[in-house]
């Protein structure tokens, strides 16, 4: 319909998400008796009526831009807050229809705004509407509020279910291979998902991995990376995730991946996304992210000689911004590295056998003593707040996070440790291990290995 053929009265019909929720019919009841009064056409939208999400409606913008232009004579609506829920907005758009001479007819309001007594009728309902939007946010929150204290979970990721409140892993049937006849539940495969990329190191591969074996295309990387670091896999409920400081309650149901699974990986995806990714098509190589070059630039794998053999070389290199051309064989690299921890095996056998008793973080101590001071100030007082409580709650929650947190620190150390007695106690210890393996090593031991222009400048180790 073009701007010329518009009829002179418009009909605005508005919902909100919830009420079309309760209601599936309450948008076309609504448009229904606007037709009925005369509207030749109804602009609809199904969105919030509160203040900020006018840009949000975009039948109401082209609705007022109408009103604005002098193109529409008459607007109906069944009731005031179907224009805005929010008083400030709703004035400036009374004013508009005012500054436009548009007449504006709301059925169940009876208004007239030629009258003082129809503009102050105005005004009260507006009011009334954003007070009514406002105690309904209220009991949302309070709602939401209610299901924190009693730590009480929603919307599960894939592998888990919710029942009474609590989640469970789903070992409920879901589909059944044809390659091998047998029956894998959602947690079946959401295990399986997590020991490929422990495997593989690759989100893109997990991901055609899932497609290919399950036929389940609902993960992209994007979405792995959040599923695989979401606390829930590790037996944790959190209220808002993508805050920068997550409400985490430990422990609270069944786990399908280990504390320690949980670090490995994520220290997979900080190595990816620092080197640019590991397992693409380049291969998996024992340096990879490890070679620096002079320049400052970090090294990739090149081919040479027909792909017989791989070279690192500068990434600058391709760009142009660095004069170091010249490559270094993967397998020199290797060796310089692996004679630089062999001149330091003594050293790294005694260090390995020397018995270490962790420090408390620092972080800790202060939480502990932001506690004791909350404990000494209720226990002075003869009613408690619940502020304070609350403030009580998340310390006691957090404490028990980083205590977790650094007993498998403690873990972690003590196998570096094991690890690092092995690699010096056996000459060929290296020989014998596959290039991801060796990745591991060099990860845990080597910090980086300096090059330039096809010469080796030094071998840096974390010891």
């Amino acid at each position: 319909m073009g701007l010329a053929e518009l009829p002179e009265v418009v009909g605005y019909a508005r919902v909100s998400s919830r009420e079309q929720a309760e209601n599936s019919a309450a948008l076309a009841q609504q448009i229904a008796r606007l037709e009925v009064f005369g509207a030749g056409l109804v602009l609809s939208d199904v969105e919030s009526g509160r203040e900020g999400k006018e840009d949000s409606r975009a039948q109401f913008q082209k609705l007022m831009g109408w009103v604005r232009n002098g193109l529409v004579k008459k607007v109906i609506i069944t009731r005031l807050d179907r224009l805005s829920r929010s008083l400030p907005t709703l004035r400036r758009t009374l004013a508009e229809f005012q500054q436009s001479e548009c007449i504006l007819v709301a059925l169940d309001d009876n208004i007239d705004l030629s009258t003082a007594s129809g503009k102050f009728h105005v005004n009260m309902l507006g009011a009334l509407a954003e007070m009514e939007s406002d105690r309904l946010s209220e009991r949302i929150l309070r709602g939401k509020e209610h299901f924190r204290r009693e730590k009480r979970a929603s919307h599960p990721p894939f592998g888990y279910i919710v029942r009474n409140y609590r989640f469970e892993p789903d070992r409920e049937p879901f589909l059944c291979l044809l390659s091998n006849q047998q029956e894998y539940s959602r947690a079946d495969i959401a295990r399986d998902l997590i020991e490929h990329y422990l495997l593989k190191q690759s989100l893109n591969k997990s991901c055609r991995y899932f497609a290919e074996r399950y036929g389940y295309t609902e993960f992209w990387p994007t979405a792995l990376r959040r599923w695989l670091t979401s606390p829930i896999l590790q037996g944790d409920v959190v209220y808002f995730p993508k805050s920068k400081t997550p409400e985490i309650h430990p422990n609270t149901h069944e786990s399908i991946m280990t504390r320690e699974e949980s670090r490995h990986i994520k220290e997979i995806i900080a190595f990816n996304s620092r080197v640019g990714g590991f397992g693409h098509k380049r291969g998996i190589y024992s340096l990879t992210g490890l070679v620096r070059c002079e320049c400052g630039g970090g090294c990739i794998i090149a081919n040479g000689s027909g792909g017989r053999h791989k070279y690192f070389i500068c990434t600058k290199t391709r760009l142009g911004s660095c004069s170091r051309k010249k490559g270094i064989r993967l397998e020199a690299l290797e060796q310089a590295v692996i004679n630089a921890l062999t001149v330091k095996a003594e050293a790294i056998a005694m260090f390995a056998d020397i018995p270490t008793t962790p420090e408390e973080p620092l972080e800790l101590r202060d939480l502990r003593q932001q506690l004791a001071a909350l404990e000494e100030l209720s226990s002075n007082s003869r009613t408690v707040s619940m502020a304070i409580t609350e403030a009580m709650r998340k310390l006691r929650n957090q404490i028990e996070i980083l205590q977790q947190q650094t007993q498998t620190d403690v873990e972690i150390d003590f196998g570096n440790r094991e690890l690092l007695k092995l690699a010096a106690s056996h000459p060929d210890f290296w020989a014998e291990l596959d290039p991801p393996q060796k990745q591991q090593f060099f990860r845990t031991l080597v910090d980086h290995v300096l090059v330039s222009n096809g010469q080796i400048l030094q071998v840096f180790l974390k010891l």
